[in-house]
Formats: structure tokens, sequence, C-alpha cells
């Protein structure tokens, strides 16, 4: 049977109404088992996608927000992500479609003309770090309303959410401050990526306004496709403590932190006592597993994805909304030995 099949057919050859099968395609649980299995024979006969029918029905609409990601669904840091969407999505209403390349970018134009063809309501296109996109892979959303999660094109008009890295990175730094730090060091990620650009910019705003010098700052990352790519941190930290003598530590993310702290430990520098470290994600699985708990700068992924779900609902929604990141205090950070608390 050719593309051109209709319900119509489907319905003359299960040998039931038009809106039998209108219905069956709509809520499969409200026609009897007899009946579906026919519908469903009769489909499998005319080589008929339930998408075709979708299309064919004026007026019903599937209440659908399609979502296209490189792997936020295998990533333990992207889980907060779908949480925010899915509790968004709820909210509205609607349902959540996810389709995942697994990194091979490729695959995404397949990938949107299969949500396109569920008549989806809206995309959104997530990714599982803060990074740019090619917008060559988007141009097959063209028609339906796009909202970038946690990614972002250097020119474009599509309604976008990303993190706020460089509030994140600043406020972190001053909370250091605060607490009367002032041999601080930076164990930054890969220069390469977008989160530690826009957080070593804020590093630097955060030292000017607080009137010190910039912290020193160290590559702590060996690369993401690296088998561990904190394999040097051992003597990282030794060299660290040897040349700067730090009362913090401000790692790039949690993991890092971790890896910190076990350093540390190994050498019986007690944390926060004599060296204070602040993570940054917020890692829900990592925080509460250092000793001690680690205080760590929020990665705000529940919001983000709460709010990339309303503005792909929201036809009036526009520009790029960057989430605030809050320092989440806890017992890894204290006054420095011989410091006191401004």
């Amino acid at each position: 049977m050719s593309e051109s099949s209709t319900i119509y057919q489907v319905a003359d050859t299960a040998g039931v109404s038009v809106r039998t099968v209108s219905r069956y395609l709509n809520d499969p649980h409200g026609i009897s088992a007899k009946t579906s299995a026919k519908i469903v024979e009769a489909m499998r006969a005319l080589q008929f996608r339930p998408s075709k029918a979708a299309r064919a029905l004026k007026g019903v609409k599937p209440n659908l927000i399609g979502v296209v990601s490189d792997r936020i669904t295998v990533s333990p840091d992207s889980f907060e992500l779908i949480k925010g969407l899915q509790l968004a999505a709820k909210d509205l209403g609607k349902r959540l479609l996810i389709a995942e390349c697994g990194g091979v970018d490729e695959d995404v134009p397949d990938l949107i003309d299969g949500l396109i063809e569920h008549r989806v309501d809206a995309l959104i296109f997530a990714t599982h770090f803060h990074r740019p996109l090619d917008a060559a892979q988007l141009a097959r959303a063209a028609g339906t309303r796009l909202v970038l999660l946690n990614c972002y094109l250097s020119r474009g008009d599509h309604p976008t959410v990303v993190p706020d890295d460089e509030q994140g990175a600043r406020d972190g730094l001053a909370y250091l401050y605060a607490q009367g730090h002032q041999r601080i060091v930076v164990f930054e990620l890969f220069p390469d990526m977008r989160a530690t650009q826009l957080r070593h910019r804020g590093l630097l705003k955060a030292a000017k306004a607080a009137g010190q010098p910039a912290p020193a700052f160290v590559q702590g990352s060996q690369g993401a496709l690296a088998e561990d790519e904190f394999a040097a941190m051992d003597g990282l930290v030794s060299q660290v403590l040897r040349e700067h003598r730090p009362t913090a530590i401000l790692a790039g993310n949690d993991k890092m932190a971790a890896r910190i702290i076990q350093c540390l430990h190994k050498r019986q520098i007690a944390v926060p006592a004599e060296v204070s470290v602040l993570g940054f994600d917020d890692h829900p699985m990592l925080v509460h597993a250092t000793d001690p708990p680690l205080t760590s700068v929020r990665l705000p992924y529940l919001q983000m994805g709460r709010r990339a779900a309303q503005m792909a609902c929201d036809e009036a929604a526009a520009g790029t909304v960057r989430e605030r990141c809050e320092v989440q205090v806890r017992a890894s950070v204290s006054a420095p030995p011989t410091g006191k608390r401004r």
C-alpha cells in the first residue's frame, strides 16, 4: 500500500467506522480488545502508521512536547533536567516524547523528523553539558517551535535556557572571600568548555569586586575522553600545596572536588580546618558522599528543565534565560586557620 493510505481505508479494511479508528488512535484503551485487534491488523496490512492518521484528524492535538537530546537520559549529571521537564509538562497537561542520538550528531535530523511526524506541539533540544550547537543540525525543525536547553546557537532567535555559569562562579568565590580566605586556588575544567570560559570570567570579576588579587588557576582536567580525567590530580595537589599554600580550593566540578578532598586526606590535611574545598554542580550523588559534605555551587538543572518546557508552550517566550546558580553551604568550607570572617 502506498503512503497515501488514509484512515478511511483502515476503517473499511477493519470493518468499522472512521470515528472508531479515530477513537482508537487517540485512546487505544477506549476501544474493545476485539475491535482494537481488527484496527491494528488493518493498519499492518495497509502499512499505515498512526502518525499519518493523526495528521488526517483536523483539530486533534496530541499534547506532546518532543525532546531531542545527545545523552541526558544516560548521564547522571543530567537527570534533574529530565525531572524538571517532566514536572512542567505534567503541570501544562503535556506529555514528553524523548529521542536521543547518543552523541551521534548525524542522527539528529532523523530524530527531529520522527518527532514532527508525531505532531509534537514543540521541540526542545537538550544537551548534558553547556555547549554550542551547529545550526545545520536543527534545520529540519524549521516551522516547529524550538527551545534550546543547556545549549545555544551563536546566531539564531530560538528561545534558550542555560545556567548562569559566570554568576555562579562569581558568587562561589565571593563566598570564600566572605569566610576570610585570600590564598585561593582554582582547579579548572578543560579550557574549550563554554562553562570554563564563563566561570573564569566570573572569578576575575569577583576578585576585582572584592579588591583581591586574582586567584591562582590550575588546569585540573585531562579532558573528557581520558580514561581518568583527573589522573594527574595527586601530583597537582602536591604542586599547589607547595607553591601556593592555599587556605581554599575551588574545583571545576564536584567530581574534581571529591578527588581533591581525597588527596588532602591522604596527606593528613584536614578539610576544612586547614584547607576549605568548594565544588561546582551540587551533584546529588557526590555532595553527601565526601567527608565532610561538600559545599557546592548548584547548577539549576531542575529549574532549567521546568523553564524550557514552559517556554516551549508559550509562543510569546523569547530570548535567552540564564538560570541563577546558588551556593549550597555544607561543612567543607570554613574560615581559614588564621583568618576571621568578614
